[in-house]
């Protein structure tokens, strides 16, 4: 059975452990408190010697664990509603397109800093409407005649045939199993893609530092848990030529939105017919999702502190 925890001991607020790795009791390193895998407390040095000291009163706080499409999702949030249920047939759409995903394991990561806003990042993956103008190899790779950009309740998708002609300057795709390129953003931070090539899989997360800060991390998923000379091309491809890309691009617009030349954003640019994979409303539905998370978060804060505003 699944669980998750807060990393934290109840006595005092040390954390419990550190990294990653194999444990059949959590020790705390500050004055020994120990919790069994269930999170009940099992040991408290000189708790005998105190007055109605309860053990089921200082047991590990649980948070929301989650098995979605072979991945593991937590939710700090208690009353949150299930992933399976708020995503609506975001499983049912990735299942179909990634059937294997069950049989790939982790082989490798990518980790980056920008000099930007996590938001901006977000916006940058979320369309297509630049790649012609600064990913000259991807649109070789990619039929962007047929790339379609679908927004659902908190997730959208992006989903393009690959061009498989010698045209492709990108990365090596000869005998690819998977001739098709997937993405799907769920709100707020989190990407899935599954790109031509062999048997695939990539969780991307923008982790906010703060302001002007963001982490990206890219984790891939194949047969084998190192990857072969061709995937490592792809990750290659990924890694110094798009990831490079979009991160000049990303830290520019950070840099750019500072400057009161910006006090108002352009329109959103949204495309039909041929030119429908370079459209923005995947991005549009992301400022929607932010906007409508603020505002539930304001009226919350007036409701908890009685008053008709609250500055934010």
């Amino acid at each position: 059975m699944l669980r998750a925890f807060y990393n934290v001991c109840r006595h005092r607020g040390h954390e419990l452990v550190k990294d990653q790795g194999n444990i059949k009791i959590f020790v705390c390193p500050y004055h020994a408190w120990g919790y069994n895998l269930d999170g009940t407390l099992c040991s408290a040095r000189h708790s005998k010697t105190m007055e109605d000291f309860n053990f089921d009163d200082f047991g590990m706080v649980s948070v929301q664990i989650e098995e979605f499409c072979n991945m593991v999702f937590v939710n700090l949030n208690p009353e949150a509603t299930p992933l399976a249920i708020q995503s609506g047939e975001l499983a049912r759409e990735i299942l179909e397109y990634a059937p294997d995903l069950g049989t790939l394991t982790h082989s490798y990561r990518l980790t980056y800093h920008l000099k930007a806003n996590w938001k901006i990042a977000v916006d940058n993956f979320l369309e297509c409407y630049h790649c012609q103008v600064a990913h000259k190899d991807l649109v070789t790779l990619l039929d962007m005649r047929n790339y379609q950009v679908t927004t659902y309740d908190i997730y959208s998708s992006q989903i393009a045939p690959a061009s498989m002609t010698s045209s492709n300057s990108a990365y090596n795709v000869e005998g690819a199993s998977v001739q098709d390129h997937f993405l799907w953003w769920l709100w707020p931070n989190t990407g899935l893609l599954r790109y031509p090539g062999d048997p695939n899989w990539m969780v991307w997360h923008f982790i906010p530092v703060d302001a002007e800060t963001t982490i990206e991390t890219f984790d891939f998923f194949f047969q084998e848990s190192t990857p072969t000379a061709q995937q490592m091309e792809a990750i290659e491809y990924i890694d110094k030529v798009l990831q490079k890309e979009d991160i000049d691009i990303i830290e520019s617009v950070q840099r750019g939105m500072k400057t009161p030349a910006y006090e108002k954003g352009g329109r959103f640019v949204v495309c039909s017919g041929d030119d429908k994979g370079e459209t923005e409303h995947g991005v549009h539905h992301f400022h929607s999702l932010y906007f409508k998370a603020i505002d539930q978060y304001l009226q919350a804060r007036s409701l908890d502190q009685g008053v008709d505003q609250v500055s934010f």
